[in-house]
């Protein structure tokens, strides 16, 4: 039997089209998106697209359109990895698969470790994904987003699964946000695109520019970027889309659309006057057929100096070579004189590409507040048949704000950190001077952690106020905002960059080698602490707290809470850092001298001056509240270390937490624990107690002890080495250094293993930080470089220690140096350790 529709039935129906054409005419206006993301489990492909799917069902909930997936099914996510996406493929996307806006990245779940509790096995995984939003038409960057995840579960799988599934989610409401916010934001503002008009000349140019923009209202301004010939190319300022720009000249007579593209529109003019078959330019033998410029960024002057900023190639397209062509390149505004190269000779039908360098005009860069368009002018003049000519064009170059930097090239950031600035001297000479602290407080402390902290507070009572600042596009390039320290201690404001670049040149300015580390989205600093990483247990029992670069141990300081203390700092970095660094997630580490070679320090030419300093005393007292502090956590970290040594109650143990305690200055506990030991290592390790303790005929006694029971090990030579130079015995030095050295297969492998290769290398660089030390490190680098240039010169060399066993010298540290005991930091340094 049939069953006929109720009149009630046919309301609903009738109701839920009408419903439906409402969200489709809805949606018909929201961007069509794709997502490719190359999910991986344990580096395989995952064949379920948990982070993808989070993503798009994310974007479809707020009535944003998808292209199905089987459409591109070919198309993997690592097909369109982060730096690989670049305009051109975006665009290219975009046409075949109709998508307005591409999203795309990679996702990665490790297998972390197995654990089991209460005889249950549950599997850890960590992920983590980083993805970025273009706009297919344009290849600009819309939006980018990282998260990371660590899920257990009983089974690998879910395990893995629940990861990706948390990253996704994390990436998809942040990525949601972002693009609306964007996305609205650019409702807002006039969007530029580039408009070229054929066929026209000066005056019907100058008329059309006058005329436009009352004819289509949606044209806020209009400027000229070049000309050549009948063409003209110029960057319009429109409310709306380059579509709606097309339809209101497809409307008008006076002109025909040539040619549309996602950001360009060519247009024919038919204006009374003008000609209605185009000629882009009068034919040349010499034709300059490409031109490519680099958006030029004002801090970067001294880089520039050196490298090109672009490229030209010319093409002979006649039937005679042709002779000494000058190619000249200038800007005005921005470069006092051209630059100018002669190519001699170019032969017929060939093409050569060559550099554009030019000579900027530092002065004027370094006061440009905002982005701002300039035209570059390349002109070639040479001579054919007896007869001077030319060719010319000139093409629109941006010229950023002096604070703009690209991350893409990260050793850029070189340039801002202007550690000579008088700003920057005169603010950390006035701390490392003027300021006075308790250093009993954090007694053995390396210099370089002190003058570290004693800058960091400095900058603390300064009360620099942390503002973030969002990284913008501009012309491809994706942007962050830099401040120049001196700019920053005039306005007591900044963002992560310009407070680390800051915290970096105070520190340089002191001699304390730095480093700025990079992630997806921020920025902090990491500082050398002199110390070998072979005593990294100076620093902190905690692996986790320091970072091992050089063979040297660095602190990482997070800059965005300049205004807390040193130990939050320092604890809150070190734990990003490694969040990070075990998911193996990125982490660019930026060397400031090795940025330096590459860009120089700019010399701010604005008129910026600093603040006046904090009183000394507010300084001093916040140093000793932070030297209290790291005290605290290193004492009870101590405790806790040698508890459990003391309990394993065997001899390596023993010796371990004999040098913990010896380094923290508790001689005597560390003695107790090694005394009744006879190995090598064992004495070794109590002749170095004694050695820090000052007593010096002990741990003449103890070193010779363990050498007699192991000849092979050349740190023992070494340490005896150190004692011996402590009392004056020069030549006694150089045998032992160089004892040292032979028992290794090579020079390098001694000085890594001994922990005095960082010491060696860096014998020409500053001091500046070390110019109250009394042992005067100079003269043991000499040493040790006297003792390792010639290892076999010197195997006849006795050492003169009659003395020290006839007890003519007891070491009293007051020899020919007047070596204090107090000051015996430098040696904990060079110190080896036989555990």
């Amino acid at each position: 039997m049939k069953r006929l529709m109720t009149p009630l039935c046919l309301f609903v129906v009738a109701a839920s089209l009408t419903v439906f054409s409402r969200v489709t005419a809805q949606n018909a206006d929201m961007p069509r998106i794709m997502v490719v993301v190359d999910e991986k489990i344990d580096d395989k492909d995952a064949t379920a697209r948990k982070v993808a799917g989070k993503i798009e069902n994310a974007f479809l909930a707020k009535g944003y359109r998808l292209v199905d997936k089987s459409q591109f099914e070919s198309v993997r996510g690592r097909d369109l990895a982060l730096g690989d996406l670049n305009a051109t493929k975006a665009k290219e996307l975009g046409r075949r698969f109709g998508a307005e806006l591409i999203i795309a990245g990679g996702a990665q779940a490790v297998f972390g470790e197995e654990r089991e509790t209460y005889g249950i096995k549950n599997v850890e995984y960590t992920a983590d994904g980083e993805v970025k939003v273009i706009i297919t038409d344009t290849g600009d960057i819309l939006a980018v987003a990282s998260a990371t995840s660590k899920k257990s579960s009983q089974g690998k799988s879910q395990a893995a699964s629940k990861a990706l599934e948390e990253i996704g989610e994390t990436l998809a409401n942040d990525l949601v946000a972002k693009v609306e916010k964007n996305l609205k934001e650019a409702k807002e503002q006039p969007i530029v695109v580039q408009l070229a008009l054929l066929g026209v000349n000066d005056a019907s140019l100058i008329k059309i520019e006058q005329e436009l923009p009352g004819k289509i209202s949606m044209i806020q301004k209009m400027k000229l970027r070049y000309m050549e010939g009948d063409a003209a190319v110029l960057d319009v300022w429109i409310r709306g889309s380059i579509d709606d720009l097309r339809k209101q000249f497809s409307s008008m007579a006076d002109y025909k659309v040539e040619s549309f593209t996602g950001n360009r529109l060519d247009v024919n003019t038919k204006v009374s006057g003008t000609k209605a078959k185009v000629s882009y330019a009068l034919p040349s033998a010499l034709e300059i057929s490409e031109f490519k410029v680099e958006n030029i960024f004002p801090a970067a002057y001294n880089y520039y100096a050196y490298n090109p900023i672009g490229q030209i190639t010319i093409e002979n397209t006649g039937k005679a070579e042709i002779k000494n062509v000058k190619a000249s390149f200038f800007i005005p505004n921005y470069m006092q004189l051209p630059s100018e190269q002669v190519i001699p000779v170019l032969k017929a039908g060939s093409k050569e590409t060559f550099p554009v360098s030019v000579t900027l005009d530092s002065k004027q860069l370094l006061a440009i507040s905002e982005n701002t368009v300039a035209q570059i002018k390349a002109e070639l003049s040479y001579n054919l048949g007896g007869e001077a000519k030319s060719r010319s064009l000139t093409k629109p170059v941006t010229v950023y704000s002096r604070t703009s930097i690209t991350w893409s090239r990260p050793n850029s950031v070189g340039a801002f950190i202007t550690s000579n600035d008088d700003a920057v001297k005169n603010f950390s000479r006035y701390v490392l001077g003027s300021v006075k602290y308790d250093q009993t407080l954090l007694e053995g402390a390396p210099r370089n952690v002190l003058n570290a902290m004693a800058v960091w507070n400095g900058i603390r009572a300064f009360s620099i106020n942390y503002v973030s600042a969002a990284w913008r596009v501009a012309d491809a390039d994706l942007l962050d905002d830099v401040q120049f320290p001196r700019e920053t201690l005039a306005n007591h404001t900044a963002n992560c960059s310009g407070t680390s670049v800051l915290l970096a040149a105070c520190l340089e300015n002191i001699g304390i080698r730095t480093a700025l580390v990079g992630t997806s989205d921020h920025v902090f600093v990491i500082f050398e602490t002199g110390v070998n990483k072979k005593n990294a247990s100076r620093i902190s029992l905690n692996e986790k707290d320091y970072v091992v670069l050089d063979n040297t141990v660095w602190i990482p300081l997070e800059t965005t809470i300049i205004n807390h203390p040193f130990a939050e700092a320092w604890r809150l970095a070190a734990d990003g850092y490694y969040k990070i660094a075990d998911t193996q997630g990125r982490l660019d580490i930026i060397d400031v001298r090795k940025a330096w070679e590459q860009f120089p320090p700019a010399n701010l030419a604005v008129n910026v001056k600093a603040s006046e300093p904090p009183p000394a005393e507010k300084v001093g007292a916040l140093m000793n509240e932070d030297l209290k502090n790291v005290a605290q956590i290193s004492n009870q970290m101590l405790e806790q270390k040698v508890a459990s040594l003391k309990k394993k109650g065997d001899e390596k143990s023993s010796n371990e937490a004999a040098k913990y305690l010896a380094n923290a200055g508790k001689y005597a506990d560390a003695i107790a624990l090694l005394k009744a030991y006879s190995s090598a290592s064992s004495k070794n390790n109590i002749g170095n107690v004694y050695l820090l303790q000052g007593d010096s005929a002990n741990a003449y006694k103890n070193y010779t002890a363990a050498l007699n029971a192991d000849k092979n090990d050349g740190g023992l030579n070494l340490n005896m080495g150190l004692l011996l130079y402590l009392g004056g015995d020069q030549e006694g030095t150089v045998h032992s250094f160089a004892s040292a050295v032979s028992k290794f297969p090579s020079q390098e492998k001694a000085y890594a293993e001994l922990g005095i290769d960082h010491i060696v290398s860096e014998i020409t660089k500053t001091r500046a930080a070390e110019k109250g030390a009394t042992i005067d490190r100079n003269e043991l680098q000499s040493l040790l470089f006297a003792a390792l240039q010639d290892v076999a010169a010197k195997k006849d060399t006795r050492p003169n220690t009659a003395r020290i066993r006839r007890g003519e010298n007891r070491f009293v540290f007051g020899g020919r140096r007047g070596i204090d005991p107090t000051q015996l930091s430098n040696i904990k340094d060079f110190l080896y350790w036989k555990i």
